[in-house]
């Protein structure tokens, strides 16, 4: 039978027919997506890991400085816990949207929508409201491609700023090494070109199959170094003497920020599960989600500690400070770290260019195809390094604007989806899941202020 059009609300797969009748109790969504690549339930795995696990690790010792040993050890796992519920009701309620309109698949703009279309008069009102906001946000990341773009604003944020910073990152990081072990005084734009040549080949990789091993490769590489910090903090014996075992009140929020932050990998929640082969394997016990966050949990956990006890009070934002400079070693951590940022562009790249492409495809003939769809990935990557090259201090601006949307897209978002969804009468005995979702929205908003002043607090001491 031929294929039909995806149903309104699919950005990246399409639907398979096989004639069967099916009622909506009965339609399984998982059985109904057409993957042309599927990715292995390791192979999420990996990319599922190394988007939770990045460089940020190398700043937990700092945050259990503000934290204390005790309260470090409790909250990184209260906030692995609070990544892996986020994923889950997320998860879990495209599904049941998907299930009940016998949808295959649906992104995470299309749940929201989706979610509050299926409520109350008053909760499809708000979906209008946070529709809107998303055209807002659109206009103000000054990409207007097409109108119905702007259901996909999350996945441009990722882009937008993501993306350049990483690039500023890798940029900056190379110049510090090699300048310092050369002499040489080349500047960090220099090195941002340079690094923008394998990006371009990095980022042409059309399939998130494929980019596996590049996660991998970059996993290893953070893996590496931590390995190579565990040396430089165990050259000492560890000793408790003055270390805090928890914090001040005016130490909370840095700690939380630190670490929320590092373990956060929300955007990438969808793209992940929908290219999976055995999608059922994402979440549950033990499930794909589950696992990550339990591994992360133990070796933030671990770092964290060990860091802090090693250095105590004199523990800088970025461990690798406290480390001899002119140590080789601190060299390769360095360049292993801005290597395996290199190699994570790839996975945060894939999501809005597919999305960019799925719009754009009907207007370009067949035949060129291919040639345009290069096209358009090296003029997206060319926007990215035209903004890490021409806006001085970019990091600590887009710092400011991931302090205020990251608790709304993490955390905000995903409560409202299960929300209005559940809305009036499914929130269990005593309606507790309606206060545990009252509960972390108090909560989100305490982090989105804290943040925010954080970040702002950063500008002025810029500038001052």
């Amino acid at each position: 039978m031929e294929k039909e059009p995806a149903p309104e609300g699919v950005e990246l797969l399409a639907v398979k027919l096989d004639g069967s009748s099916t009622t909506p109790s009965s339609y399984d969504p998982h059985a109904y997506r057409d993957v042309p690549n599927p990715t292995s339930t390791l192979g999420t795995f990996v990319h599922v890991m190394k988007s939770a696990l990045g460089i940020g690790i190398l700043s937990v010792p700092y945050a259990f400085r503000n934290g204390g040993l005790v309260f470090g050890v409790f909250g990184a796992f209260f906030f692995a816990m609070l990544c892996s519920h986020s994923a889950h009701i997320l998860v879990s309620t495209s599904y049941k949207i998907c299930k009940k309109e016998r949808i295959p698949v649906l992104g995470f703009a299309e749940t929201v929508e989706k979610a509050c279309a299926n409520g109350s008069a008053a909760v499809r009102t708000l979906g209008t409201a946070l529709r809107s906001v998303r055209k807002m946000c659109f206009v103000c990341s000054l990409v207007h491609v097409y109108d119905s773009l702007h259901r996909n604003i999350i996945d441009w944020y990722l882009m937008l700023t993501t993306v350049v910073v990483f690039i500023v990152f890798v940029g900056t990081t190379l110049r510090e090494v090699v300048n310092y072990r050369t002499g040489w005084e080349w500047t960090e734009r220099t090195y941002i070109l340079l690094v923008g040549v394998p990006i371009l080949f990095i980022t042409q990789i059309r399939e998130i199959k494929y980019l596996v091993p590049f996660s991998a490769i970059a996993g290893f590489l953070i893996f590496a170094n931590i390995v190579i910090s565990l040396i430089f903090i165990f050259q000492e014996p560890l000793t408790l003497e003055n270390r805090r075992l928890f914090p001040s009140a005016s130490t909370v929020a840095p700690y939380m920020g630190i670490v929320y932050f590092a373990l956060d990998a929300t955007c990438l929640i969808f793209p992940l599960e929908n290219q999976m082969r055995h999608p059922q394997h994402y979440l549950g016990c033990p499930g794909i989600v589950n696992l990550n966050y339990i591994c992360l949990a133990i070796l933030y956990s671990f770092f964290g500690a060990v860091g802090y006890i090693r250095y105590g009070d004199a523990v800088e934002s970025s461990i690798i400070l406290n480390f001899p400079t002119e140590n080789v070693l601190v060299s390769c951590i360095q360049v292993l770290s801005a290597v395996a940022v290199l190699f994570s562009i790839g996975l945060i790249f894939y999501v809005p260019t597919e999305i960019a492409w799925k719009k754009l495809h009907t207007k370009v003939p067949k035949q060129w195809s291919g040639l345009a769809q290069s096209g358009l990935r090296l003029a997206m990557l060319l926007v990215n390094i035209a903004a890490a090259c021409g806006i001085p201090h970019l990091g600590t601006f887009m710092g400011l604007l991931g302090a205020v949307l990251n608790p709304i897209l993490a955390l905000w978002i995903p409560i409202i989806v299960d929300t209005v969804y559940r809305w009036p009468n499914h929130f269990g005995r005593l309606r507790w899941r309606l206060l545990k979702n009252l509960a972390l929205c108090c909560f989100g908003l305490f982090l989105l202020v804290t943040g925010t002043i954080s970040s702002v607090n950063n500008i002025i001491q810029l500038y001052q």
